[in-house]
C-alpha cells in the first residue's frame, strides 16, 4: 500500500510496534462505540491479532514524529477511527481526504461507508468528503453488544470531483 503524506500526517503500513498505541486508543468505549467489529475492552492481544491479519486495506495514521493516532481503511467499506485525545484537531478530515484522493486517482470504483446515527462527528467528516446517504439500517456494534441505527453512504468519483 502506498504511503501518503499530508501537511501534518503520514499514512503508512502498520508495523508490529504499533500494537501498544492501537490497544491504548481502542481500549476506550467512546472511541470504539461506532466500530462494528471492535471489542471493548480492547487488549494488546486484540491489537496483535489485528496486526497479524494479512492484506489489511488500512493505513496507520501517524503524526510527523510517527506517533500513531488513528487508522483509515478502504476495504469493502471506507472507515476510520482516531484516538480520543486527537479528536477535534481536524486529523480525521485531513487523513480521510488523502485516502479518498488516492483512491480516486487510481480507481473509478464508488466508496461505500456508513456511520452509526448518534456519531455526529463521523457524519460530518463523511459529509465534508461528499458522501451521500443511501439508506438506513441496523448495525450490530460489538462494543455495545446491540443493534443500533445507522446510515449507509456512498461517494462516487464524479461527486468527489465536484467537491475538490
Amino acid at each position: 500500500m502506498r504511503t501518503l503524506h499530508t501537511n501534518r500526517l503520514i499514512l503508512r503500513d502498520f508495523v508490529h510496534s504499533d500494537a501498544p498505541e492501537i490497544a491504548a486508543a481502542l481500549n476506550d468505549m467512546e472511541t470504539c462505540r461506532g466500530l462494528t467489529m471492535v471489542p471493548c475492552p480492547y487488549t494488546m492481544a486484540d491489537a496483535e491479532a489485528f496486526l497479524a491479519k494479512p492484506d489489511k486495506d488500512a493505513r496507520a495514521v501517524c503524526t510527523l514524529d510517527d506517533q500513531l493516532i488513528g487508522v483509515v481503511g478502504n476495504g469493502a467499506q471506507f472507515g476510520y477511527w482516531f484516538a480520543k485525545a486527537q479528536w477535534g484537531k481536524g486529523y480525521a478530515s485531513e487523513a480521510t481526504q488523502a485516502v479518498v484522493a488516492d483512491h480516486f486517482a487510481h480507481s473509478d470504483a464508488d466508496l461505500l461507508s456508513g456511520y452509526v446515527s448518534d456519531n455526529h462527528a463521523s457524519a460530518a467528516v463523511l459529509r465534508k468528503l461528499g458522501f451521500e446517504i443511501t439508506g438506513d439500517k441496523m448495525l450490530h456494534i460489538r462494543s455495545r453488544n446491540k443493534e443500533v441505527p445507522s446510515k449507509s453512504v456512498v461517494l462516487t468519483k464524479s461527486r468527489w470531483e465536484t467537491m475538490t
